[in-house]
Parts: structure tokens; sequence; C-alpha cells
């Protein structure tokens, strides 16, 4: 499944001179899968476990404490939607080609049926009186429906966690996605380096600015949270477009300095976090995923296809729809938790067992009937001029080169 395959060696016709279609990266869904069950191991922290802080040298403070840094998927999942996008770009050498009309309509059909789906069934839950008590702390209200529908919640505090508080990141998302041909313009312009440095000074203005407005009377209102807003994130986005180029174009020294800067990386990025220093974290995960991608993509498929990786291979291909539904189902199973009479280690088992099994089985229906169908029309194929082809891929998780298909050097 990761394009491994040896390649055929008759020569190409000119009609098959566009690249075809390209199958998934399994090191890919591996990290969305780790992502996921990160993200999802903070929300058993506060949902199941009340986010209990033990003296940090116990074991269950350190348990805790792993849980609690797991909005770092977050930071995972935004560094590989850049290298997504970009991968395939770089590949077929059509970074210039951008056309983005194509390529918004084609991120909706990607982002928004499944969201609108996910939203419609939880709105649909919280009617019902007896579980509107654990999904929400109040009634639901137009003023919810309109601002879950354009992706403008996160833009206030009465609606930001009014239906399902995980999804401010889809709204995030789409931001990124509108700002991907500038960054493309931006990277044309200065190159990778240029990119890097635009974003990253846009990122830091951007925290000065939170760190204002939140001493500000009413910063509860509207922008609640500058860090769940595009311009806090378009540095992750930028360094996922750099791990593109890096994997597009692989030399020796890459590797040796991802596995020397990962543990640095990895140690800026916990104490950012804990500290509450959202630039700080921000840069530390990116450049963790960063290293991870150079790593892995140097890794065997079947490493990741087999063995003790295959089930969060797995997970990462149902990655969205197990991050839009997680929620619901740890607040509507919460009531099972007993962490006075079992212990944290035991409940988070639990938690993991039911809820992570109800939240799989669940994710995997709504993939295949309703993410699935949306693959196609909405991956990053034919989002280029047509003159010289597309891109040739039939999911937003790139593939490798298909046969034949020259590897150009991207643009740095």
């Amino acid at each position: 499944m990761d394009g491994t395959t040896a390649p055929t060696t008759a020569p190409m016709t000119a009609a098959e001179a566009r690249p075809p279609a390209t199958r998934r990266l399994a090191y890919v869904d591996t990290l969305r899968g780790f992502a996921a069950l990160w993200v999802f191991l903070l929300h058993i922290h506060g949902y199941w476990l009340d986010n209990v802080r033990p003296p940090k040298l116990s074991g269950d403070g350190v348990l805790v404490r792993v849980m609690g840094f797991g909005g770092a998927g977050v930071d995972i999942f935004i560094v590989l939607s850049g290298f997504c996008l970009t991968l395939p770009l770089l590949r077929a050498g059509r970074v210039r080609d951008l056309q983005p009309r194509r390529f918004f309509r084609r991120r909706a059909y990607r982002l928004l049926p499944a969201y609108y789906a996910a939203v419609a069934l939880v709105m649909a839950l919280e009617l019902v009186p007896a579980l509107r008590e654990r999904l929400v702390s109040r009634d639901l209200t137009p003023v919810d429906a309109v601002t879950h529908l354009t992706l403008t919640f996160p833009f206030f505090g009465d609606t930001l966690s009014s239906v399902n508080g995980s999804l401010w990141s889809i709204s995030l998302e789409a931001t990124l996605y509108l700002g991907f041909p500038l960054l493309l313009l931006v990277h044309r312009r200065l190159g990778m380096r240029g990119a890097l440095l635009v974003t990253l000074g846009v990122a830091l203005l951007w925290g000065a600015f939170g760190v204002w407005w939140t001493g500000q009377a009413h910063p509860a209102g509207f922008l609640p949270s500058t860090d769940k807003l595009f311009p806090a994130r378009w540095f992750q986005f930028a360094l996922g477009m750099w791990a593109a180029t890096l994997v597009t174009s692989p030399r020796a020294g890459h590797v040796s300095r991802a596995g020397i800067a990962l543990p640095v990386a990895l140690a800026v990025g916990l104490a950012g976090y804990a500290a509450g220093w959202g630039p700080v974290s921000a840069l530390g995960f990116g450049v963790v995923a960063v290293c991870l991608l150079v790593l892995l993509a140097r890794v065997p498929g079947r490493v990741f296809e087999s063995g003790p990786l295959r089930w969060l291979t797995a997970l990462g291909v149902i990655s969205y729809s197990f991050y839009l539904l997680h929620q619901p189902v740890l607040l509507l199973s919460s009531g099972l938790a007993r962490p006075d009479e079992w212990g944290i280690a035991p409940t988070t088992l639990v938690a993991l067992t039911v809820a992570g099994t109800a939240t799989v089985l669940v994710a995997a229906a709504f993939y295949h009937a309703i993410e699935k169908p949306f693959l196609v029309r909405g991956s990053m194929r034919s989002v280029v001029r047509e003159d010289t082809g597309d891109t040739g891929d039939t999911d937003d998780t790139p593939g490798r080169p298909a046969a034949g298909e020259p590897r150009r050097a991207p643009a740095t």
C-alpha cells in the first residue's frame, strides 16, 4: 500500500506521460494515527479523569502529563497537512501551476461533507434531553448552527464549544487551505527559507497580539482563543511544506540532522507547552513532525503495514472521521468512569478499551459511508493547469512517484 512495488521497464507512451494516480504513504497514515491517539488521550484526561494532576514524580503523574501534552497531536496534523498538499506538486514539478479555484473546490469536497455530517449528527444527539447534559453545557441556538455552518464558531466565545469543542481545528484547517496559494506565491518569490521566515514572523506578531488581547477587558466575546486561529499556525503549515522538499530531494545529511534535531525539538515543544508559551510549543512540535517525516520516509512501508504499527496505520486512514466523532463518544461514555475507585491507570485503560473501541467502530462506518465517497473529488488531482497534466493524487495523502515518473528537484 505504500507504492514500493518494483517499477515496470516498458517505455511510456505520450498518453501515459501524465503521472497516474498514486497510493497512500503508510508512514504518513501512521503519524496521523499517532496524532489522533494522542489527542484522544488528552480528552480522556479531561472527560474521564477530570484533568487530575497527581505528583509529577509518581507513575500516575507521568501518565497524565503525557496525556496532557496531547494537544501536540493537532500540531502534527497541521504539519502533515502542509506536507500532503505540497509533496504531490513538488514531485510533479507543478508548484507554480496551482489553480486556486480548483484547489479550493477540491478541498471543500475533502473537508466539508464529513464535517457537516458530524455536526448534524452531534446536534441531533444534543436535541435529546437525556444526552444534552453530557454533551454541552447549554441548549443549542440558531447562532450555533449558523457559525458552525460557516466555520466561524471559533471567533466567538459563546460558540467555540457549543457543539463539539474539538472542531475548532477544522475551521483552522479551512483557513490554512485558503492561505495555501498565498504561501506558494511567497515560496516562489522568496524560496523555502523566505516562506518559513515570513510565516514565523506572522506567528510571532500574532502571538504578541494574543498576549495583549487576553489582557483586555472583554477578550472572551470575540477571538476568545487567538492560538486557535490561522496566523498562529501558518508557520507549522509552512514547516510541512519544508518537510515535503526534504523528502522529495533526500540527501544523506537530512537523516542525521533530523535524528539530532528530534530530541532537541521535543524538549522545546514540551517546555513551551508546559509553560503555556504557544509560539514555542508550536515551533518545537512542528519541527518534531518535520524530523519524523524525514526519518520515517526512509523506512520500508511494510514496517508500518504489519506488526505492532499496523493498527496505528489503520487508525490513520480513518483519522479524520475519528477526530470528528471522538469527543461526543468520550463524553457520552464518561459516566462509566470511576477514577477514585479504580485509579488513574485502570480508568485510562477502560476508556481506551470502551470509548476507544466505540469511536473506532463509529468512525470506520462514518468513513466508509460519508468520508470515503468524496476522497477522489477532494484530492489534489487536477488542481493545476491542464496543459501539462495533473498532480496524479487520489487522496490528500501523497504517494510515491509512479512507474516512470521523473523525480524533479523542488524549488528551495
